[in-house]
């Protein structure tokens, strides 16, 4: 079977109607994406990805990642740590992540929402060699989000009704993640 290809067009994530105006001044303001007020939501597109954070129920929070072109990880780096906290890995306590299975670096942080924000650079993808300080505009859009679900059975129907396979992980045990489409366009599959 052929991998079918994946890309996330558009986000739309819920956020608690009291944290709304702050998560548009943290994305909006202080990241620079210019988001635009709607009623009872703000969107802004990011690279290929319409994100669009709407008023909802309770406290929701995700992981979601933003792609970075491979080539610009440090400028990326550089750009986010005059903006954010960044969280340290619990081994190294240093705040870069290195996924060398992926060709990959990361950086993590936590938005208004305590969402796990991310920054990933896949060396090879999206590099357009640009030199000089990094901006928000480069982005080229969202490169995972975590879903918490069944991952068997998400897994299962996903590879059933779209083509998407599980490219790296573990469908079982418990604390496991299951990564489905492709390296830099991905859906997370994990339990509660």
């Amino acid at each position: 079977m052929t991998m079918a290809s994946l890309s996330i067009d558009h986000l739309r994530l819920g956020a608690s109607a009291a944290l709304l105006s702050e998560l548009a001044a943290f994305y909006g303001d202080l990241l620079g994406f210019g988001l635009e007020p709607e009623s009872g939501a703000v969107s802004s597109r990011v690279g290929e990805t319409m994100l669009e954070l709407q008023a909802a129920t309770g406290s929701p929070f995700y992981h979601f990642a933003f792609l970075v072109p491979g080539d610009r990880f440090e400028a990326a780096l550089a750009w986010v740590r005059g903006h954010v906290q960044l969280l340290p890995d619990a081994h190294t306590g240093e705040p870069v992540f290195h996924f060398t299975n992926w060709d990959a670096q990361a950086v993590y942080f936590h938005d208004p929402a305590g969402s796990i924000v991310e920054l990933i650079a896949h060396r090879g993808i999206g590099e357009v060699g640009t030199p000089g300080a990094f901006s928000p505009s480069e982005l080229l859009g969202v490169s995972e989000i975590g879903l918490v679900c069944d991952p068997p059975s998400l897994a299962e129907e996903l590879e059933r009704e779209l083509g998407l396979e599980v490219w790296d992980g573990s469908l079982e045990g418990e604390g496991r993640l299951a990564f489905v489409g492709a390296k830099a366009r991905t859906l997370i599959l994990c339990r509660a």
